[in-house]
């Protein structure tokens, strides 16, 4: 095998590699090692080969990871690959000056953050498929996401990828570099014990998710608008049969648009005669915008508040820079909505009666008050939104979505990752409404409690789910200070790079 088809091979291996640690397959340890092909080959080649040898492998990842965003599609998916994979080529390039003079490998990991946040927050973002999220599911690991954020994971897995490498290719600093990795991950264990172990609640509301499984072929055909009615109407009416203290919809879920002045007259009446609010997504107008928003019903059947959608999907509720662009309309497959984004993080309040039996016959009961914001659509994937809804005072987060659009695909699992993380980052449980799954509730450790589902499958089916919601009062460091370890990265990447620099020099 010639020398470029060697390498060639090693950055796809690496590619796959890593898209197999995240949904569907999940095989989360492959995110340990599956840099180290990439790093063989970064180090024998020159800037040029190693950036566009890391472009290929940000595009077989990238490009298996998103697959399926083809059922949206085709070209937004395809010129969204070549767009990320610019992040792996960035990072190839940086980490070979790194190789070349010889500097500490330990850079790498600070590199790496970087460039996911700068990919987070460039032009809309897109922090999808962030490396830390391959581990949503070990809860020890990830509880210092409530320092770090979520890049504090990816931190970690980098880090051990470079004394992963370092083993292989026998470097004098091999020993130095797994004992650096394997302290830093028993730390990170040890501060996750600790905080699983340090963990109270203060309050248990009861609350119920509905999954109504509406095809998106028939979400806006009036024809199924009062088949869409009549489902969750039958699904709302079973859940209330669990007494809680609220039941959510999906994203969208109302099949009508309403206007400013109008009302959802299917839902009050429908909370009316439960008794219980109801918080919906639905599609409002208000002088002459159309929003993407979330309304909350009392158990009177009056609208108590309205939250309307922050942060946007591009080619998809808007086009960016519509006054010159507004000719791509005819360019992609999919109609474009023409929604107008909110800048108001609005705060539901929800009431909560808890009973209990002190004596035999004589029972007591007290009523809480939450705070909760909603997170609409992929709003959940921006750790800035969930943080800000937390810093005013949001006690509980819920996420109503729909994924219809993406078929029978690990969208929604992949989706789910990231709700895990924002219940951590902010010590707070994130209950999810999906149209088509995955439903389900996180307690602020990051534990899925329970999920919507049927013989073991929960996306694509109808159903309902109830859970007592764990709220605690403790405020996270992420809460209060944000992305101090990304800046922590960046300023430590300067300097190390600088001084490394220095010492070649001289």
């Amino acid at each position: 095998m010639s020398r470029s088809r060697k390498n060639i091979f090693l950055v796809i291996f690496s590619g796959i590699l890593t898209f197999l640690a995240f949904p569907p397959v999940k095989l989360s340890f492959l995110a340990w090692i599956s840099l180290v092909p990439l790093f063989i080959v970064i180090r024998d080649n020159n800037r040029k080969s190693s950036f566009w040898y890391s472009y290929l492998s940000g595009l077989v990842f990238f490009g298996l990871l998103i697959s399926w965003l083809v059922n949206v599609t085709v070209p937004g998916s395809i010129i969204l690959v070549i767009l990320l994979a610019l992040f792996y080529g960035l990072f190839g390039l940086a980490a070979r000056i790194v190789f070349k003079y010889s500097m500490d490998l330990l850079i790498l990991p600070f590199i790496w953050v970087v460039l996911e946040y700068i990919r987070s927050h460039l032009l809309t973002g897109f922090p999808w498929g962030l490396l830390g999220y391959s581990q949503y599911a070990n809860i020890k690991i990830i509880q210092v996401a409530d320092i770090t954020g979520v890049y504090g994971i990816s931190f970690m897995l980098v880090m051990f990828n470079v004394a992963v490498y370092a083993v292989i290719v026998r470097s004098k600093r091999k020993i130095s570099y797994m004992m650096s990795a394997l302290l830093f991950l028993i730390v990170i264990i040890t501060y996750g014990v600790y905080r699983l172990d340090n963990f109270s609640i203060w309050g248990k509301p009861r609350i119920s998710v509905i999954q109504g499984n509406i095809p998106q072929k028939f979400k806006w055909d009036p024809g199924h608008a009062k088949n869409i009615i009549e489902k969750y109407d039958g699904l709302t009416r079973q859940a209330a049969g669990d007494k809680p203290d609220m039941i959510v919809w999906p994203e969208t879920a109302y099949p009508y648009l309403v206007e400013e002045g109008a009302g959802a007259v299917e839902i009050e009446e429908l909370a009316r005669d439960i008794n219980i609010p109801i918080l919906a997504g639905i599609v409002y107008e208000e002088k002459e915008n159309f929003y993407n928003s979330a309304f909350l019903f009392s158990s009177r059947g009056a609208q108590e508040n309205i939250y309307n959608k922050i942060h946007l999907v591009p080619f998809g509720e808007y086009i960016p820079f519509g006054k010159y662009f507004s000719f791509l309309r005819g360019y992609i497959d999919k109609p474009i909505g023409d929604f107008t984004a909110s800048d108001d993080f609005t705060l539901f309040v929800l009431r909560s009666t808890e009973y209990s039996e002190v004596q035999k016959d004589v029972i007591t009961h007290t009523t809480l008050f939450y705070k909760f914001g909603v997170l609409i659509c992929f709003e959940d994937i921006f750790p800035y939104i969930t943080r800000r809804f937390v810093s005013e005072g949001a006690n509980i987060m819920i996420n109503m979505t729909n994924d219809a659009w993406f078929g029978n695909t690990a969208a929604a699992e992949q989706h789910l990752q990231a709700s895990v993380f924002r219940a951590v980052e902010n010590r707070v449980p994130v209950i999810r409404a999906a149209n088509t799954g995955v439903s389900c509730f996180i307690n602020p450790t990051g534990k899925i409690l329970s999920r919507v589902a049927d013989n073991n499958k929960d996306i694509f089916i109808e159903g309902f789910a109830t859970e007592n919601v764990q709220v605690t009062s403790l405020r996270s460091f992420y809460t209060k200070y944000g992305d101090a370890f990304v800046y922590f990265c960046a300023f430590m990447m300067v300097i190390l790079i600088a001084t490394e620099w220095f010492l070649v020099k001289e």
